[in-house]
């Protein structure tokens, strides 16, 4: 079997090698039995039977049916440098392509017939794909009518980048209304604000304001202006409309409903499981950001109701890791495909654990301390899911449970918890290089049930309970000067709830404030130093996980449907909200 592989590695070998020889031989003019003659009579000769066996246009050429078998063709409106590309790459299979030479080369390896070059040159425009080149990529590909596979990638590279494309591309205001249109309206257009939307549309005015001013009216339709920021919309919108002389013109004015409808978001908050009035639920929910709706998702965890366990993604996967049902601690763990919508089991930890704290880092999956049922733990295990395989690994330094971790340029960080003693107000790291647990800084308070999460290299310590009171401050840890600093507290007192990142805000979700279990929730945006409220749960929730799946292709399964009717709902949110602090007001008042 070895001198056979071997064999064949050298026929392999010298076939490259033929290729080679018969290259020079054709640059020598040796053997040559075609000519192909170019513009200002520029002739170069060839093999034909290597070009003929690599392109059914040479084929047809060399062989015409009106002339018979000819020895020389000629070839206008193609220059040197491109003719001569195409003749090395069937010769070669090789070519050096170039973001300066790609499109030349992709339209003559399209005109002769060239599949692997054409194709060569598709996947490495994909692969150089860049808010600053997407745009004139996709107008390129919807010239040569590459609907099957240039277009597509480029155009859905475009929506997914869309904040740095409006900002950094030279090319977008070259675009024609229509592809401008196509483009604002797309409902899976990735942008946090709507004001991103606007700026693009008002760039793309002020380009050619003159020429340009008319089409005002069309492209009003194509921002949903119905959720900008009241306050951006008033200073901004509006004055760029009045400057424009088109604010009082019949033709703009909108129906509501097509200018609120969110678009579809490119990333998704998931939580799992959660304790509900007095009872663990199996439920899952799924959070669209754009139109700022929490729902159910479709598929319910068929193994039943969990509470206090841990959670991961990687992929489009969802991993659950132990938990308690309200009489068992579990080591069993599954997986929720966000994908094909499927559940499946994997591999139970060595240990049953619930208030568990749970990583994904570089694809493996870390379970650390909990509570199996009857004492508190410091072990560590950790999941490979190419081997469906749980292996122990260092334990910490600290007996934690309802302990909290996430990860920061690579390293495991975990933060407070509970002995069965007292809370802690340690943290520590874990480097996978050196498998080691290394004790850092202490928080400022003890925080067990807390929630931590990393974000631009600091990790985010949020809210928790101190053994007397939950708590609703926050501080963040710096790991190059291994300290903590305090930063704006949650409006609301919360511990046992759930954190991610998503559009670079820190979401804080459910949790127990010490008299009830909360469905609200808020985000932080660092950037602002600010907390906004969210929508709420669709139920009250403790003990509950989040994670975020990221670029989902199914993402319509999980998101709001009644998209339509989002500003009557916010209306009569509005209403109820004012009657209550009018009531409220008013029991104060008494």
């Amino acid at each position: 079997m070895d001198d056979l592989n071997s064999g064949h590695s050298n026929e392999s070998c010298m076939s490259k090698h033929s290729m080679q020889n018969l290259y020079e031989m054709r640059t020598n003019n040796m053997l040559c039995d075609g000519t192909i003659t170019l513009d200002n009579d520029v002739v170069l000769s060839v093999h034909r039977p290597i070009l003929c066996a690599c392109s059914d246009y040479f084929k047809a050429s060399f062989n015409s049916v009106i002339n018979g078998v000819r020895s020389n063709i000629r070839i206008t409106g193609v220059r040197y440098y491109a003719m001569t590309k195409i003749i090395d790459y069937a010769y070669l299979r090789e070519c050096d392509l170039s973001e300066d030479n790609v499109y030349e080369i992709l339209v003559m390896a399209d005109y002769f017939a060239l599949d692997s070059l054409l194709d060569h040159c598709i996947q490495f425009l994909i692969s150089i794909l860049s808010p600053k080149n997407c745009v004139n990529i996709m107008r390129f590909a919807a010239a040569r009518n590459l609907v099957d596979n240039l277009l597509p990638k480029s155009k859905l590279y475009l929506l997914r980048n869309f904040e740095e494309v409006a900002t950094k591309s030279d090319e977008i205001v070259d675009i024609s209304l229509s592809d401008l249109q196509e483009i604002l309206q797309d409902d899976l257009l990735n942008i946090k604000d709507e004001c991103i939307a606007w700026e693009c549309a008002v760039r793309w005015i002020k380009y050619d304001p003159e020429e340009r001013k008319q089409h005002v009216p069309l492209l009003l339709q194509t921002v949903r202006l119905g959720i900008l920021q009241t306050e951006y919309f008033m200073d901004k919108a509006l004055s760029f409309l009045y400057e424009l002389d088109e604010i009082g013109k019949r033709e703009i004015e909108i129906h509501t409903p097509s200018i609120a409808i969110p678009r579809i978001p490119q990333d998704v908050i998931f939580v799992t499981g959660g304790w509900h009035q007095s009872q663990p639920v199996s439920k899952i929910q799924s959070y669209d950001c754009r139109a700022d709706r929490w729902v159910f998702a479709p598929d319910d965890d068929p193994d039943g109701p969990l509470a206090y366990h841990g959670s991961a993604a990687v992929g489009h996967k969802i991993y659950i890791i132990g938990g308690f049902d309200g009489e068992n601690y579990f080591n069993t763990c599954r997986v929720y495909d966000t994908l094909n919508r499927s559940w499946q089991e994997i591999s139970p930890m060595h240990s049953r654990r619930c208030y568990v704290s749970v990583v994904e880092l570089n694809g493996l999956i870390y379970a650390m301390g909990g509570f199996n049922g009857e004492i508190r733990m410091s072990s560590v295990e950790r999941y490979d899911p190419a081997t469906n395989q749980w292996s122990l690994i260092e334990s910490m330094n600290y007996v934690r449970s309802d302990a909290h971790a996430c990860v920061v340029n690579n390293k495991i960080y975990i933060i407070g918890g509970f002995t069965g003693q007292f809370c802690l107000q340690t943290a520590e790291t874990y480097d996978p290089n050196t498998s080691k647990w290394t004790n850092i800084a202490s928080m400022s308070v003890r925080r067990s049930g807390t929630a931590c999460i990393g974000y631009n290299g600091f990790v985010y310590a949020i809210g928790g309970f101190d053994g007397h009171t939950r708590l609703s401050s926050c501080e963040r840890y710096d790991p190059v000067n291994d300290a903590w600093t305090r930063i704006l507290d949650m409006p609301h007192q919360r511990s046992n709830f759930a954190i991610e990142v998503l559009d670079d805000m820190i979401f804080a979700i459910g949790g127990y404030n010490g008299l009830y279990t909360l469905p609200q929730c808020e985000c932080l945006d660092v950037a602002e130093n600010q907390w906004y409220q969210v929508t709420e749960l669709k139920m009250t929730l403790s003990g509950l996980k989040a994670v975020v799946i990221k670029e989902l292709p199914n993402v319509s399964d999980f998101i709001y449907k009644n998209r339509i009717n989002l500003i009557e709902e916010r209306r009569r949110r509005m209403i109820i909200t004012e009657f209550r602090q009018s009531v409220e007001s008013r029991t104060t008042e008494i």
